[in-house]
């Protein structure tokens, strides 16, 4: 099989690989998923519509009830409203110099609209994250035609915790503000959350498009690097040996 034709096959595998995959398993996922345990950090929350038909127009997440988190604050997105619910403590907790009665017990963003095969992502900031172990949150997940769907269990959106004398713990938080606007977040609990270290997450979607690009643009060059052999003049010692033929004729 010629290289052209190698990389003409190549490409048609991807684009059904593309055709087939889904953004996520998940619908709501959280980037990073992980964590240093005790800090505050700041994750994007992404909520992803993948109907055909519908819009996606509201997103709840619930604290696990063992888990206490005193802060919270959601980044605005336009469009959006968020509303933060806390819970009281059965016995309060200390967190520096403060003392903590209530913590997070739910966020719910509505109020806009996200299309099929779109997503929407909300920068939330938590705090202090618990010590170590795994921080998993449910999920609700509602359409304009009122039909809801719940991630739970091994589908719920969930952050692995280091603990904070780990070594190489992960480094925290997800993207821009995604073009929001400007204003005062909704804050949480017992005040307003202290900002994460920074990071960055890489969509796997992306790294298949990109090779997409990266194959239609060799394509691309092997077929003019063809088409200029194939218009190139015959070479001298070809038209030599023509000449030589006819004078011994």
């Amino acid at each position: 099989m010629s290289f052209p034709r190698t990389l003409v096959t190549f490409l048609l595998a991807l684009l059904a690989l593309l055709a087939f995959a889904s953004p996520a398993q998940a619908k709501v996922s959280i980037v990073p998923g992980a964590a240093r345990g005790g800090d505050t950090a700041t994750f994007a929350f992404r909520l992803a519509n993948q109907q055909t038909a519908t819009n996606s127009t509201r997103l709840e997440i619930v604290i696990p009830q063992d888990k206490n988190i005193a802060f919270a604050e959601v980044a605005p997105v336009r469009g959006w409203t968020a509303n933060i619910t806390a819970r009281p403590l059965a016995q309060p907790m200390r967190s520096g110099d403060k003392t903590i009665t209530e913590v997070v017990d739910s966020i719910v963003l509505q109020g806009g609209s996200v299309g099929p095969g779109q997503f929407e992502q909300f920068l939330i900031t938590l705090g202090p994250l618990p010590a170590e172990g795994m921080l998993s949150f449910e999920a609700t997940q509602t359409y304009a035609g009122g039909r809801v769907e719940k991630w739970t269990g091994a589908n719920a959106p969930s952050i692995s915790l280091t603990p904070a004398g780990a070594a190489d713990a992960p480094p925290v938080i997800a993207d821009s503000n995604n073009g929001n606007d400007s204003g005062e977040p909704e804050v949480a609990a017992a005040g307003r959350a202290g900002s994460g270290s920074e990071g960055s997450g890489f969509p796997a979607l992306a790294l298949m498009w990109g090779a997409l690009g990266l194959a239609i643009l060799i394509v691309a060059v092997v077929g003019i690097r063809a088409r200029l052999r194939a218009q190139q003049p015959p070479a001298p010692e070809a038209e030599d040996e023509e000449v030589s033929e006819v004078l011994r004729k």
